[in-house]
């Protein structure tokens, strides 16, 4: 009887974690997120921070234009990655702009973003803010 109470008092206390944490995003990005536990063996696609908020993929830079556009390319032959990671770069760290358009993208595409910055993984949650029309997260 006391390992059911300890695992429904865990259980609880995970749902009340996750609640608080969905509900402080507000699809503007935060410092100090969750630490990710479970983290995948492999991602369906790795980004990386480029110089002048641009992305490296697959070793090609990438504006934030031709990355919209090339997740939007992978949605209409319909092989949208699910998990991404995006982590700094050899010449540069991920920035708060960089962070936001990532969770526009992840809003969008609705695939499970990751970020890598400074050796510390996180598990991005953007949810759409309230404020904001719905299409500005379309990127």
């Amino acid at each position: 009887m006391t390992a059911r109470l300890s695992t429904t008092r865990l259980l609880g206390a995970a749902m009340v974690a996750l609640v608080l944490t969905l509900s402080g995003c507000y699809g503007r990005v935060r410092s100090g997120g969750e630490t990710v536990a479970n983290v995948p063996q492999q991602y369906d696609m790795t980004l990386e921070a480029a110089k002048d908020g641009q992305f490296l993929l697959d070793g090609a830079t990438l504006s934030l234009d031709d990355l919209g556009g090339h997740f939007r390319y992978l949605s209409d032959q319909k092989q949208l990655p699910k998990t991404v990671l995006l982590k700094d770069g050899p010449d540069a760290d991920v920035k708060d702009a960089q962070l936001e358009y990532f969770a526009g993208l992840q809003l969008s595409f609705h695939f499970t973003g990751y970020v890598e910055h400074k050796g510390k993984l996180q598990l991005l949650s953007a949810v759409q803010d309230k404020t904001e029309p719905a299409s500005a997260s379309s990127q």
